[in-house]
Parts: structure tokens; C-alpha cells; sequence
């Protein structure tokens, strides 16, 4: 357990003394438990015939905590188990015996646990058998067979549950660790918790038995959260260990797992109609068997009351812990989590990289600059090395007046920076080689300044390299962003989807169902190839559509066959409130074989529509490379389930990497159509107005943003629309718009042709592709396209 992590690292000394308080609380709350669970134990009596029993719970659940070797608990087991055997000493005789022998395995343990000598089970047994046979030899002065006999057989009561007790304690700890339990530690755990409630004893309110409520409560509750299975074995050990306290042992296990066995087959109907048949069975079991009593009833009622009002926390961890296929998948969750969690942390890890990388290569154009202080020291000083070598002067210029010479040779080479190349005074004074210092500092001058220019170069590029890392490093935590979205996984409605398959006799491999992160339903079904024979269709989905109560269609592509396995997968979803029809209509530039913009249009697998149009600033086969990479890109990384705005960002900084000096760009139009909403995102980098038609409403959409490649981020700004029935929208490139010569730029032409036209989106685009070519005079002059799209409603 963490304690503390609230606190700063300067209140060390305070954190320190919080978590010594909290273990302390843990160790208190330790003891009261169990002392508890001995006390309860302890006062379960096995009645072996009238007037005589025996009770070697105590004692066993005191042997199993002392093996663990825990001082404290021991001593909470001994005092729990020393109360328990008092509280019953009118119940059964000889009671002292069982105390006396607690005590006695109490300090053989507890003197082997200081010692650190290894405390050894079958020595404890001898201890409890001794102190059986002295006290029934001089206590209860029994014959010496007698005393042997009475004493072996309860010795050898007390060793299975030992054994018993032991092993569901163990189990205990497992709790709330996500351990997967088995069946045989579940009953164990079972029996230990049917101890307990035996252990309550024959304590009643107004004639009504506590332990009765209490049984039948843990027993429903159990089968509502695993089932029939473990709910009437729970049931059968309930009545067999509350039987031998009452010698009723038959009418209590034939009541308590009915109970259980009723309430496992009604949990998936929920708690009121569980409670009800529960109690409807109780009464006809009780009727027929001649037990039945208004107290008997009323402990019924009351069970059943209890399980409704039980708060749902308590309902939701008894589930997690007890019903295996629950668990099951919580910890498949869990380690799905965890992979998923270590692959975001991997990718963050990359962008940090990415970021670092980005910040040291600017860190390298800024250091450039760094340098232009020693830029002029070192060309001083190489003029000098050149001219003054060998000068019979060297020593009076550089020794004596080091100073006036250097600041001499800097204004030279200033003045030869400017284009205007002067000798200074002091220099025309007393130079001797004034001819071959003016050529010396020119034609460093000029090496220097080819040099510059080619260190400028690599430094913009150096500059621009960062940047558009730096672009892939941001990009790059968006990517994590989407990918750390949850999809459900529905195991309820899988279970359910099997029975109804093998209810139907329908072959299958698997089932498997999801919520995608658009908080759809889609379900995957694996079964063998059927040749074509469309046996999904025919036979599986009526089932499907049947259960999930929507209509459900074939998503994707249909069936997908695994070629290794030759078995046929099937992607089943929520079908689509609507379709979307699409056509387009382009025409190149005149004297061009090929257009420069691009397009694409299609449904993907999350359900939504797309349609691009990318117009290639140009034309020709270059423009269209350029608009080609970005509707493929973007495509791409939407229908792959990323962010629109991902993929736009990531697309830019891509486009924005070029080294050319004819640079180009490229403008986008890009629709995304949910088909189960109808809502629409109109989104635009640099591209020209798009519209709606509506009957005849015309809804002009436009953008300001500029294209692809011009700026370090997008701006993306996206308009949303609700689209209906009808609705046809239209897309286009710079080509269409600018064709009014009389109104160059304006769409009011469009407008009015569309308010109209023709509603056949095949026969529009064409229509208008006519229409923008007339008006251009017959002559193409920039790339035309035209895609028209119109939203229909299924159902």
C-alpha cells in the first residue's frame, strides 16, 4: 500500500510518523479481526448425538494462525478463542478442556515464534491429544479405552479442519489482489464464511434467527454474483454445517441450495425478480417439507430484503472477487492496460526524443551566431599572417602599437565589407606592402563572404529541419492522445451472443464485442470459410439483429478470410443511419494531359464519410504529385482512426519539408460525414468555398486559412453542420470558382446555378462542370474538379 504520497518530500519527518500511525491502525484492525473470526469459530458445536457434541473449530483456526508465525494475530486468536469457548460453556460440557488445550498450542507456538525454532503441526496434535487424555483420565476419571477413543476422534476432527481453515486463510489474502480463484478455493473460502455464520448461534429477535437471515442472505448473495454453480454449493455447505449445529442437517442443505440454485438461474433478470422467485421457491419447499413457520418465512423475507438493499459497491466487489468470468476479464483489462500504457509510454518516450533532437539542431544554427565575435579577431588576424610574415616593420606595428595596428586593420577590412576599400592613415603612414594588403583583404574578403553565404544555407537548413521535427514531435503527441482513447470490451453481450449461436445450432470460432471510441457497438465473428455461400448473412446476422435490438449490418468489407486458418471473419455494427452517394466530374487545364488536383471519397470503418478534394498549386503533373501525397496522407490517418486535426498537422509539416526553390503548395478541402448523426465537418486548408443544397436554400461554407506548407502549424478551423435527408453538397477547386471573368473570385454564379439545378448528384457534377466552362469562354484555364455528394436516409 502507497501512504502518503500527498505529502511534500520536506515534510519527511512528518511523512514518517503518518505511515507508523496507519501501520499501527492496520495492526489494531489485524487483531480485532482476528479475534473476531476466533471468537465466532470457536462457538460452532458438531452435535454428535443428543446432549453431547464437540466444537474443534477454536482450536483448528487457532493452530492455522499460528503457523503463520505473526505474534499479534496469535495473541487476538487466543483471546478470540478463550471468549468464544466461555460464551458457550452452557452448550457443551467440559469446556475447560478445549480452553486448557488452546492455551497449551498457544504457548508451544508462540515460545517456538521467539526462539525462531520451526514450529512443527504434528507436535502441536500431540499437545491437544495429551491434554485430552489427562483431563478425561483424571478430571472426567474415564476408562482408559474411553478416554483413548474420545480423545483420537477428537484430535482427528480437529486435523481436516485445520487443514481446511488453513487453506481458505491463505485464500483470504488473495482478496482484492486480482488473483483468479479456482473452484476448490472458493468453496473453501466458503466454508470458512459458513463457519462464521454457524457460529452466530441461536440468537433470535422476537422468535426470528438471526443466523437463518443471515445464511440465506450470504447464500443469494453468492449465486446473484457467480451463479448456479458456486450459489448451491454454497448453499449445500451452508445447510450441512448449520444441519450438524441442529441435527437438521437434510432439510437445511435440500432449502439452502434450492435457494442458491433459484437465485443463480434468475441473477441475469436482476435483484427484484431474483429476491422474488427466491422466496417463492422457499415457501413451496417449505409447504411440502412440513417445516414451514410464519418465523421461517419471515427469515426469508428478510434475506430477500437485505439483497436488495444491499449497496451496489458491495454488490460490485462481491462480483469481482467471486464470479470467475467477471474477474476474468478484469484482468485481462488490466494487462491490456498495462501493454497499452508501456506502448504511450514508448511513444511518449520517441517524442521526447524527437523534441530533444529538434531543440539541438536549432541549439547548432544558434550557436553560429555565437561566433560572429571571433569572426572579426580571426580575419584580422589571418590578413595579418599573410601581409606582415615576414615585414621588416612586424615588431614596431604588432609589439609596440598592437592596439592603433589591429584597430587599423579592422576598419580595412570594413571599409572592403562596404565596397569601399580605403587604406587607414596610420596604415598609409607606415605600411611598407600597401599594395598587397589592399589585395590580401580583398580577396579574404570575398572568400569570407562566399563562406558566409554557404554557412547561412546550411544554418536555415539546419533551422528548418528543427522546426519541422520539432512539427513531428507535436504531431507525434497527438498520435498518443488518440491511440490512449478506451475502446469497451462486452463480455455480457458475448455471452449472450453464444448462447443464442449455440441455441441455433450455428458453427462459430469466436465471439468477440466492442465498444469503438465512438461509443458504437461492433461485434466480430470468426467462423469456418463457407465458400462464398454468405452464411454470415443469412444465418448469423437475423440472430444478432434479433439480440441487440438495433439494426445491424456487415461492416467494412464484408467477410475477411484468414488464409492460414481458412477460417472467415465478419465485422457486425450498428447500421448507419445514412448513405452517402458520391460523384465527380474533372477536366485539366487546356494544353495538359494530367490535372493537378486530386480527390477521394468513401466510407470508413468507423463509421463516418469522407470526401477530399486537394487542389495542386500548379498544374500538371507536379501540382498533382503534390495534392496526390496529401489526400493520401490524410486519408490515411483518418480512416486508420486518428484526428482530423492530426492528420492535417502531421500532413503540413510533411508538405512543409521541401528544399526546392520553386516551391509549391496544396490547399484541402476535406468533409467528414457521421452517417449514424448526420452531423458534418466542413474543414479547409486554403481551399475555395463549398456548398449545401437544400431544396433550394443554398449554404455557402468558406475558409480563410492558408494551404499546406506555408505556416509551421494549421490552424485548422472546422464548421459544423447538420445534414438531412436530401442534402446534397458540393466541393470544389479554385478551377470552378474563377471562371466569372465579369466577377473574378465571386461564387454568386454558382449560387444562383445550384439553387436549380438538378438533384442527381452524377448528373450535377457534371451540369456544373459545363456550366464553369462556358462561362470561362470554352477555354479551360486552371484545373477543374467538381465532387457532389448526396446524403440519403436509410431508415
Amino acid at each position: 500500500m502507497q501512504y502518503g504520497l500527498d505529502v511534500g518530500t520536506y515534510k519527511r519527518v512528518n511523512n514518517r510518523k503518518s505511515k507508523k500511525n496507519i501501520k499501527l491502525k492496520d495492526a489494531t484492525v489485524n487483531l480485532i479481526i482476528c479475534c473476531g473470526l476466533a471468537f465466532m469459530l470457536s462457538r460452532v458445536i458438531l452435535s454428535v448425538t443428543h446432549g453431547m457434541g464437540i466444537a474443534p473449530f477454536g482450536i483448528a483456526y487457532l493452530l492455522g494462525v499460528i503457523s503463520n508465525k505473526k505474534s499479534k494475530e496469535m495473541i487476538g486468536a487466543m483471546l478470540g478463542v478463550g471468549i468464544g469457548y466461555l460464551s458457550i460453556y452452557k452448550s457443551l460440557d467440559n469446556i475447560n478442556v478445549y480452553i486448557i488445550a488452546s492455551v497449551m498450542v498457544f504457548l508451544y507456538g508462540y515460545i517456538k515464534n521467539k526462539i525462531g525454532s520451526k514450529y512443527k503441526e504434528g507436535f502441536a496434535f500431540c499437545i491437544i491429544f495429551l491434554v485430552f487424555g489427562v483431563y478425561g483420565a483424571v478430571i472426567q476419571a474415564q476408562p482408559l479405552g474411553v478416554n483413548l477413543t474420545f480423545s483420537l476422534i477428537k484430535v482427528v476432527t480437529i486435523i481436516p479442519v485445520y487443514y481446511i481453515l488453513k487453506y481458505a486463510m491463505n485464500c483470504m489474502e488473495e482478496l482484492r489482489t486480482n488473483y483468479l480463484f479456482s473452484t476448490e478455493e472458493l468453496i473453501s473460502i466458503s466454508i470458512l464464511i459458513c463457519l462464521l455464520v454457524a457460529g452466530i448461534g441461536n440468537v433470535a429477535i422476537l422468535g426470528v434467527s438471526i443466523r437463518s437471515i443471515v445464511a440465506l442472505s450470504i447464500v443469494i448473495l453468492i449465486a446473484y454474483v457467480s451463479g448456479t454453480g458456486l450459489g448451491a454449493a454454497v448453499g449445500v455447505t451452508m445447510g450441512f454445517l448449520i444441519g450438524i449445529t441442529t441435527n437438521d442437517i437434510i432439510a437445511l442443505i435440500s432449502l439452502y441450495s434450492v435457494c442458491g440454485l433459484i437465485v443463480g438461474i434468475f441473477k441475469d433478470t436482476g435483484r427484484i425478480l431474483s429476491s422474488i422467485a427466491y422466496v417463492v421457491v422457499y415457501f413451496i419447499v417449505t409447504m411440502y417439507s412440513d417445516t414451514f413457520a410464519m418465523t421461517s418465512a419471515m427469515e426469508a423475507i428478510w434475506a430477500g430484503i437485505i439483497l436488495l438493499i444491499l449497496p451496489k459497491n458491495i454488490i460490485n466487489f462481491a462480483v469481482k472477487e467471486v464470479n470467475s468470468d467477471k474477474k476474468a476479464e478484469i484482468i485481462s483489462d488490466t494487462h491490456l492496460q498495462g501493454i497499452k500504457s508501456e506502448f504511450i509510454g514508448r511513444l511518449d518516450g520517441l517524442k521526447d526524443v524527437l523534441g530533444s533532437l529538434s531543440t539541438s539542431i536549432d541549439d547548432l544554427a544558434e550557436n553560429d551566431k555565437l561566433l560572429w565575435k571571433n569572426k572579426s579577431t580571426a580575419l584580422v588576424e589571418s590578413l595579418a599572417d599573410r601581409v606582415c610574415f615576414n615585414c621588416e616593420l612586424k615588431g614596431k606595428c604588432w609589439d609596440k602599437n598592437l592596439h592603433k595596428t589591429f584597430s587599423s586593420f579592422e576598419e580595412l577590412i570594413s571599409s572592403c565589407e562596404k565596397k569601399k576599400l580605403k587604406l587607414p592613415k596610420e596604415l598609409d603612414r607606415y605600411c611598407l606592402k600597401k599594395s598587397n594588403l589592399l589585395i590580401s583583404s580583398q580577396e579574404l574578403i570575398n572568400n569570407y563572404t562566399v563562406n558566409e553565404a554557404l554557412k547561412n544555407r546550411l544554418g536555415e537548413g539546419r533551422k528548418l529541419i528543427a522546426n519541422h521535427i520539432n512539427n513531428m514531435a507535436l504531431t507525434m503527441g497527438d498520435i498518443v492522445r488518440d491511440f490512449n482513447k478506451d475502446i469497451t470490451v462486452c463480455t455480457d453481450i458475448d455471452r449472450i451472443l453464444r448462447k443464442a449461436l449455440n441455441k441455433n445450432s450455428m458453427e462459430y470460432t469466436d465471439v468477440f464485442s466492442y465498444i469503438d471510441r465512438k461509443g458504437r457497438l461492433k461485434i466480430k465473428v470468426t467462423l469456418n470459410n463457407c465458400e462464398g455461400a454468405n452464411y454470415c448473412v443469412k444465418k448469423i446476422l437475423p440472430i444478432i439483429n434479433g439480440i441487440v435490438k438495433m439494426p445491424v449490418s456487415l461492416g467494412g468489407d464484408g467477410c475477411r478470410i484468414n488464409p492460414d486458418t481458412d477460417e472467415c471473419s465478419v465485422i457486425i455494427e450498428e447500421t448507419p443511419k445514412y448513405h452517402v452517394a458520391s460523384y465527380v466530374a474533372t477536366n485539366p487545364k487546356y494544353g495538359e494531359k494530367y490535372t493537378g488536383d486530386s480527390f477521394t471519397f468513401g466510407k470508413s470503418e468507423d463509421g463516418t464519410y469522407l470526401s477530399i478534394v486537394s487542389d495542386g498549386m500548379g498544374s500538371g503533373p507536379e501540382a498533382g504529385i503534390e495534392s496526390k501525397v496529401a489526400v493520401d496522407l490524410v486519408e490515411k490517418f483518418i480512416t486508420t482512426g486518428f484526428s482530423d486535426t492530426t492528420a492535417i498537422n502531421t500532413v503540413n509539416s510533411i508538405m512543409g519539408m521541401k528544399f526546392s526553390e520553386d516551391e509549391k503548395f496544396t490547399t484541402l478541402d476535406l468533409n467528414i460525414i457521421d452517417l449514424y448523426s448526420g452531423e458534418a465537418d466542413f474543414i479547409k486548408v486554403g481551399g475555395v468555398a463549398s456548398f449545401i443544397k437544400r431544396g433550394e436554400e443554398i449554404r455557402v461554407i468558406k475558409s480563410e486559412s492558408l494551404p499546406f506548407g506555408i505556416l509551421d502549424s494549421v490552424d485548422v478551423n472546422s464548421v459544423k453542420k447538420k445534414l438531412k435527408h436530401g442534402d446534397i453538397v458540393i466541393t470544389l477547386s479554385d478551377g470552378v470558382i474563377d471562371v466569372d471573368k465579369n466577377n473574378q473570385g465571386s461564387h454568386l454564379w454558382l449560387e444562383e446555378y445550384l439553387r436549380f439545378a438538378d438533384t442527381n448528384p452524377e448528373s450535377l457534377s457534371r451540369d456544373i462542370l459545363e456550366k464553369a466552362k462556358i462561362l470561362s469562354g470554352g477555354k479551360v484555364t486552371d484545373d477543374m474538379t467538381v465532387l457532389v455528394s448526396k446524403i440519403y436516409s436509410v431508415y
